[in-house]
């Protein structure tokens, strides 16, 4: 083998090597890496699965970061894959990268620790920037980036103060959708 035909066969493993990663990074489809931390956690009662002090932390791809807390947590039964947990007196914080923090809290929630779909409910209250919205319930959807709040909105901002039934907020954009069901009109107080 000659000089020149080795250098050719160099190259050309260099070059498999360099397409090999350039697919893996950027077209090579991989589950998305959720880290979940789970800290002071007690089993209450091993009959029902119940938790004491229940807490989730996970990153997305993107960076943003999801941290939930729960006084009392336990595994729903109704499912067969049993990756869903029931939460009691819940906290979140979900870290939006290079956004705003939105903090939320409610009686109960609903987590899928898959998906990270989340259903807050009962006495919820979210919190961005200066602004609040209380409820009776909150849906979120990571996959989706994206906010469902209804029944019994009231919307607090700096300058207004609003009620209606449903919103729907782009957790990315943070544009949001007001509606009220039934045609109403939405109750708007300028402050």
């Amino acid at each position: 083998m000659g000089k020149k035909t080795i250098i050719q066969i160099a190259l050309l493993f260099i070059l498999l090597i360099i397409i090999f990663f350039f697919y893996y990074k950027y077209f090579f489809f991989k589950e998305e890496i959720v880290n979940l931390t789970y800290q002071n956690n007690e089993v209450v009662s091993s009959d029902n699965n119940l938790i004491k002090n229940l807490e989730y932390l996970s990153t997305d791809k993107n960076g943003n970061k999801y941290l939930i807390n729960a006084e009392y947590g336990e595994l729903s039964l109704a499912d067969q894959e049993t990756n869903i947990i029931l939460m009691t007196n819940v906290n979140a914080q979900i870290d939006m990268f290079e956004k705003d923090t939105i903090y939320l809290t409610s009686n109960f929630a609903k987590y899928d620790t898959l998906n990270l779909e989340t259903n807050f409910y009962k006495n919820v209250v979210l919190q961005y920037s200066q602004h609040e919205i209380s409820s009776d319930n909150i849906d979120l959807s990571f996959e989706k980036n994206f906010a469902w709040v209804y029944n019994n909105i009231v919307y607090n901002s700096p300058t207004n103060k609003f009620f209606a039934d449903k919103l729907e907020i782009d957790l990315l954009t943070k544009d949001s959708k007001i509606y009220m069901y039934d045609n109403k009109k939405i109750k708007v107080i300028k402050k």
